[in-house]
């Protein structure tokens, strides 16, 4: 999965308007081409609100495009009993002559073909049929047989949980049928769909839940898209577009649902409702009696699923929005009542950790909660399954019921972090600390405190060095828990971008932690970012990997997605950067499934830092405003900061001075003192405005700072950028500095800046081009485009005109995919032909694998046109096709 969120912002629909068809490409091509060719049917499968009309729609217009008659009817089960009401219409205007001879078989025929064949007047005849299955017997019986006669070609849509009628049932079972299983939209159709109906990108996040909300089934997501806009929960904010509360779905979502569940009986009804209270329930853990027999029908007609993958065969509603539609219809005492006899039956027999839970959930959204005990321990195991929600709830409800201990407290203030609800967390962590000491003040409760409060502070925008101070005093009152502590240090240490110590605090924990695999991948996993900061990339991806490795066991200390955002973080630095996107993808999708949002926000920015690395600008921005956007929401603020900084320096790449600037003022002040990051905004900044050696001065200023503090990759970093300002002078200082680096810490990557840097300095093409081509294989596009330019620069300095066109025009064919850089290396020297804006905006959609039609779609340009620029850009770039534009 690409995970390139949304896209261009286009002019929005009206949210009740015909939504665009997206995510069907395949299945439209394949069905038009094969009832272009030989196939005689298309039959479109799916479950109610997938897409079958429209995807029938759809083949329907691209055979009308190629000159068929196109004839669309649907059936229709008020009028199923009367014949030929489906099929006399769409034939004939005056349809007396086939109602005439529904009852001659022959005759039928006879009238229907020769309707046919006058309407069609030579054109080939599609004949589209919406819910075939409820369409009357004889339109059914007749259109078999036209097909069968060569007549016309069929596209028909069949209800979920139908059969095939049998008239149709031997063309649908033939061998040149063409059948179009329909699933849920993926997420990135999603995306694409919600971008094109709001006209403006929407927050990863947020489409992943809507997705999730509506199992992506287009008819349900249009509806809580509505839902959510009518009420306020779905916004746009500074040009995104963000759920600001949880999605709801209209009156006419709930009214189609209910519509579905009509006509059930008493016992089917009372299975459907305790489904909507308890989901999922054991086979067994249904005691009315004639149970089985109602699952078994509401099993038949697409209600519930079915889950034998444990042991313990579990039932479920098929779609999560049953549950919502049966809950709001069903009276308080009712489900009061439900879920009290479900808690009561669970508990009567023995259980289990996970029975204990339920149990714990179903008295709570009853009114009646368990004792505080019960309840703190049931937010532990809620948390331990990555239910935080729950886990937060379980744990309130236990601090109100008289659970004041200190470890109750706790886990309530962490829980409350991970939610994003930094101020809660501090309250209830400080209210940790006062009832651990009015106890006595166990000393590992009061470390363990101590360190959650750091790591809340650490969220603040300028927050860290004060979490670091108070992790500093503890450790003098608190001698004994130096391991958790000085694991707290480092990790803040290395916020403050201080490599020695925080490395030297791990080293310093090393020595108390027992030698087992649990201590060794928490250390691991705490050595990891302090040895990238120095510079041992290498050391640093190793301990990574093996603390992931180790968090993926059953029953470890360490959560995988904690593990793997350090992983993706020093894949980073070692400019590994397809390794860190897998890595981010997955850590994103579990922290967006279990309401993470902490780590939500460090692989929202992660992801953009990929991105920008790749030299894919515009998606980077976007990842880094979904980051801003997530932490005004959910916090934490610390990340917001270093979003707008990215942001703008994505924006002085781009060449917009003036809205890199307005991103940078956003920023809190002070941030200068604490991190490199804002440094870096300013310096490019500088840039884009022209003044490079007031930009390289600042950033050899900061690298002073820096490195005496050990962030080696932060020097190095920030010496590369030096060299991409294009003054001669600092970039031979970069140089030279970047070649000690190297030297004293042997990382690859290093070297790789050092020799680009020298060849910028002493503008050899040669060199620049080596340097161009290791860019490249590591996959960052803009840093190689670079360094092309540089070289045809510098081959047309040495009068070598040719091989300068070659690396000119090779440049800018990678710059076409970097999404609008316009750096100070990629001013191009004068002879060159360079893309128009529209050009390079077309190069940059087709580079990312946009089709024409789509490129079309997002600019509001026709196809001819998208295709006559991107002819002009081969042209004038000296390639062939798209190919090249993405090499």
């Amino acid at each position: 999965m690409s995970l390139d969120p949304g896209g261009t912002a286009d002019v929005p629909l009206a949210l009740d308007e015909s939504w665009p068809l997206v995510g069907r490409d395949a299945e439209v091509e394949r069905a038009a081409t094969a009832l272009g060719a030989t196939s005689r049917a298309a039959f479109a499968y799916g479950a109610s609100g997938i897409g079958k009309s429209r995807v029938v729609q759809a083949v329907g217009e691209r055979l009308a495009d190629d000159g068929w008659l196109v004839l669309t009817t649907s059936g229709n089960p008020a009028l199923s009993a009367i014949p030929l009401s489906a099929l006399a219409p769409v034939l004939a205007r005056e349809p007396a002559s086939l109602v005439t001879a529904a009852g001659d078989p022959v005759a039928l025929f006879a009238a229907a073909s020769s309707a046919v064949r006058r309407l069609a007047d030579g054109r080939p005849v599609l004949l589209a049929i919406d819910d075939v299955t409820v369409a009357d017997p004889v339109s059914v019986s007749l259109v078999a047989q036209l097909v069968e006669a060569g007549v016309l070609r069929l596209a028909a849509t069949v209800r979920e949980g139908d059969p095939v009628p049998d008239g149709l049932l031997p063309l649908a079972a033939s061998a040149d049928a063409v059948r179009l299983d329909l699933g849920p939209l993926r997420v990135e159709d999603v995306a694409e769909l919600l971008t094109r109906v709001l006209g403006g990108v929407v927050a990863h996040r947020d489409v992943v839940e809507l997705h999730r909300a509506a199992h992506g089934n287009p008819l349900f997501l249009r509806e809580l898209a509505i839902g959510a806009a009518e009420a306020g929960s779905l916004a746009s904010r500074d040009g995104l577009w963000q759920l600001v509360g949880d999605p709801v779905g209209t009156p006419a979502l709930r009214d189609l649902i209910r519509a579905r569940l009509r006509g059930l009986d008493d016992a089917e009804r009372d299975a459907i409702e305790r489904l909507a209270l308890c989901e999922p329930l054991a086979f067994d853990e249904f005691a009315r009696p004639g149970a089985a027999e109602a699952l078994a029908g509401l099993e038949m007609r697409g209600l519930v699923r079915v889950d034998e993958s444990t042991p313990r065969v579990r039932v479920g509603l098929a779609h999560p929005h049953y549950a919502a539609a049966v809950r709001d219809s069903m009276p308080r005492i009712r489900a009061m009542s439900l879920l009290l006899d479900e808690a009561d039956l669970v508990a009567s027999r023995p259980m289990d950790a996970g029975d204990e839970l339920r149990v714990a959930v179903w008295r709570l959204d009853a009114g009646r909660p368990s004792d505080p005990t019960l309840l703190a321990r049931c937010a532990a195991l809620a948390r331990s399954a990555h239910d935080r929600r729950t886990a937060e709830r379980l744990a309130a409800a236990a601090v109100e019921a008289g659970a004041g201990d200190a470890p109750t407290l706790l886990l309530h203030g962490e829980l409350l972090w991970s939610l994003g609800r930094g101020a809660d967390a501090l309250e209830s962590l400080d209210r940790a600390q006062r009832a651990c000491l009015d106890d006595g003040a166990d000393e590992m409760l009061l470390a363990a405190i101590g360190r959650a409060r750091a790591d809340v502070l650490g969220g603040d925008p300028l927050g860290t060095a004060r979490g670091l101070e108070l992790l500093e005093s503890l450790e003098v009152q608190l001698p004994g828990q130096s391991a958790t502590i000085g694991l707290g240090k480092s990790a803040l240490q290395v916020d403050l971008e201080l490599g020695t110590a925080a490395l030297a605090s791990v080293e310093s924990v090393a020595a108390s932690l027992a030698a087992d695999a649990p201590a060794g991948a928490v250390l691991d996993l705490a050595s990891a970012m302090p040895l990238s900061l120095v510079g041992r990339t290498d050391e640093a991806v190793e301990a990574a990997q093996r603390a992931v490795e180790l968090a993926r066991r059953p029953g470890s200390l360490i959560a995988p997605r904690r593990a793997e955002v350090v992983l993706a973080h020093v894949l980073i630095a070692a400019d590994r950067l397809e390794e860190a996107r897998g890595t981010v993808v997955d850590s994103l999708h579990d922290a967006i499934r279990d309401d993470d949002e902490l780590t939500a926000r460090i692989d929202e920015l992660t992801m953009g830092r990929v991105f920008w690395q790749l030299g894919r600008l515009d998606t980077a921005a976007r990842w880094f405003r979904d980051t801003v956007g997530g932490a005004e929401l959910h916090g934490p603020k610390s990340l917001r900061e270093f979003a707008r900084c990215f942001l703008a320096i994505v924006a002085a790449e781009q060449g917009d001075a003036a809205a890199a600037r307005a991103h940078r003022e956003r920023v809190v002040p002070g941030l200068e003192h604490q991190s490199s990051l804002a440094a870096l905004a300013d310096a490019w900044i500088d840039a884009a405005e022209g003044a490079a050696d007031r930009a390289s001065a600042r950033l050899l200023d900061r690298v002073d700072l820096v490195l005496p503090r050990g962030a080696v990759t932060v020097a190095s970093t920030l010496l590369h950028h030096v060299a991409r300002f294009g003054s001669r002078t600092h970039t031979a200082r970069a140089a030279d500095r970047l070649e000690e680096l190297a030297a004293a810490t042997g990382a690859v990557e290093v070297a790789g800046r050092a020799a680009h840097a020298r060849a910028e300095a002493e503008a050899r093409p040669g060199d620049l081009r080596a340097a161009a081509a290791e860019w490249e294989r590591v996959g960052s596009r803009l840093y190689a485009a670079e360094a092309l330019a540089s070289a045809g620069r510098a081959a047309r300095a040495d009068g070598r005109g040719r091989e300068a066109t070659a690396d000119l025009r090779q440049a800018t064919a990678l710059a076409a995919a970097c999404e609008g850089a316009r750096t100070p290396l990629l001013r191009f020297a004068e002879g060159t032909e360079p893309l128009t804006p529209r050009e390079r905006e077309v190069a940059s959609l087709a580079a990312q694998g946009l089709s024409s039609n789509e490129i079309a779609a997002r600019l509001f340009l026709s196809p001819r046109t998208v295709n006559n620029h991107l002819q002009s850009t081969y042209g004038k770039l000296g390639i062939r096709g798209r190919r090249e534009l993405r090499i």
